[in-house]
C-alpha cells in the first residue's frame, strides 16, 4: 500500500495579505518582496516552479504565461524569468534553500526596435510549489 502522505505535491502561491496580488484567479508575489517558505508550507518545498508575470500598461492589469519549468530547491540558485512575447522583461527568482527564502526581481527595460514600455509596470510572479 502506498503512503499518500510521501508523494509529491503541487499547489500554486496562496494569498497572503501584503505579499501577493490576485489577478484572474491567481496570487502573484510582489518583486523585491522576501517570502518565507513556512508561509507558503509547512511541508519542505522540493521545488519552485515559475507560472506567469503579471504587469500594468496605463494601470490596465495583464498577464503572460511563462513556461513551467520547476527550480529544485537546491542551495542558492538565481533563475532568470523571461518570456519570449515579452522582451522587456528582465528578472530573476532568487531562491535561498538553507535560510527557506526567496524574492523576486524584475524591471522592463525598453530595447531597440520594440515599443516603449515607459507605462508600464511590473506587478507580480505567480509561482507554483511541491512539496516533498
Amino acid at each position: 500500500m502506498t503512503d499518500s502522505l510521501h508523494l509529491p505535491q503541487t499547489f500554486p502561491m496562496p494569498e497572503i495579505p501584503g505579499v501577493t496580488v490576485p489577478h484572474g484567479g491567481l496570487h502573484f508575489l510582489q518583486p523585491e518582496l522576501l517570502l518565507d517558505f513556512i508561509s507558503v508550507s509547512e511541508q519542505p518545498l522540493a521545488s519552485v516552479t515559475p507560472v506567469a508575470v503579471l504587469y500594468s500598461t496605463v494601470g490596465v492589469r495583464q498577464c503572460i504565461d511563462l513556461r513551467k519549468i520547476p527550480v529544485a530547491i537546491k542551495g542558492r540558485i538565481v533563475y532568470p524569468v523571461n518570456s519570449l512575447s515579452m522582451p522587456s522583461l528582465r528578472a530573476r527568482l532568487i531562491i535561498n534553500g538553507p535560510f527557506k527564502k526567496l524574492k523576486f526581481q524584475g524591471t522592463l527595460i525598453a530595447a531597440t526596435g520594440e515599443p516603449s514600455v515607459q507605462n508600464m509596470t511590473l506587478l507580480g510572479l505567480a509561482l507554483e510549489f511541491t512539496t516533498v
